[in-house]
């Protein structure tokens, strides 16, 4: 009946039960790292994959501009008249180059910032911006590509903060683009700056036709186009909500079908900044 000395079998069968137990939670942890690490190579192989893909497009988007802007520096050229009078006919045509160059290089653009964005290579340059002088710029820049009419409020004080100058006109470009892709040739797009409390306002209205339902849900999707009165790629406000949010901001749209449409980009000012 096992007396002293004698072999307890009720403790033996814990402690086989133990080490059975410690050896099944060996071979468990051994597998878990073994997936992890298989996981982590993976995803190591997909970020060369995805750098590797931004790479190659950033090439051919340099090796499309290139030649692009060449030919619509040439167009401004002769829009400008500086060679010498223009018919009528002529300015259409010059107009015609000018504006599909411009659309040609923005695809560009888009594809490049895709690319980054999908291998994580967008990167915060910060420096100190002046936001006003940025807006102002960049919407002096835009007057010369579209026919519609740009009006800016930019009254108040200097708006200086940290930023990344290169990301933001970015955005700048695509939120007016859009709302001149979207709302038409007649439309108006009023563009203004505001400060907040802790925070920078930029708004870009349009008093063009609107979105409806289905594409203010669907704004953000990559690749969709809507309704686009003009070619694009469908990337650009992908590309402008990862941006504002890589600056701490938000993106706020407000639209109506037949009643245009406003969207606001709210970028947070610190103390410093302020």
């Amino acid at each position: 009946m096992g007396g002293d000395g004698g072999v307890n079998p009720v403790a033996m069968g814990l402690g086989v039960a133990l080490i059975a137990l410690v050896v099944l939670l060996a071979l468990l942890l051994r597998r878990e790292r073994a997936r992890h690490d298989s996981r982590r190579r993976e995803a190591e192989k997909l970020r060369e994959l995805a750098k590797a893909r931004a790479r190659r497009i950033s090439t051919l988007s340099h090796e499309i501009r290139t030649p692009l802007a060449l030919i619509k520096g040439a167009g401004e050229l002769l829009a400008d008249q500086s060679p010498g009078p223009l018919t009528s006919t002529q300015e259409r045509f010059v107009s015609t180059i000018t504006e599909n160059c411009q659309q040609v290089i923005d695809m560009a653009e888009d594809l490049l910032s895709q690319a980054r964005l999908e291998a994580n290579l967008f990167e915060l340059r910060l420096e100190r911006v002046e936001l006003r002088h940025l807006v102002r710029a960049s919407v002096r820049e835009l007057r010369r590509i579209h026919r519609n009419v740009l009006q800016l409020d930019n009254r108040g004080p200097a708006l200086t903060f940290h930023a990344d100058p290169r990301l933001l006109r970015e955005v700048l470009w695509n939120l007016i683009n859009n709302a001149v892709r979207h709302a038409g040739t007649d439309a108006v797009v009023t563009v203004r700056v505001v400060e907040g409390e802790g925070e920078a306002v930029v708004s870009v209205v349009d008093d063009g036709r609107g979105m409806n339902r289905e594409e203010r849900e669907r704004l953000f999707t990559p690749h969709y186009v809507g309704s686009s009165e003009r070619p694009g790629t469908g990337l650009g406000m992908t590309i402008t909500e990862a941006i504002v949010e890589l600056h701490g901001g938000r993106i706020l749209v407000d639209t109506a079908s037949r009643r245009g449409t406003a969207i606001y980009v709210t970028l947070p000012l610190t103390r410093e900044d302020a």
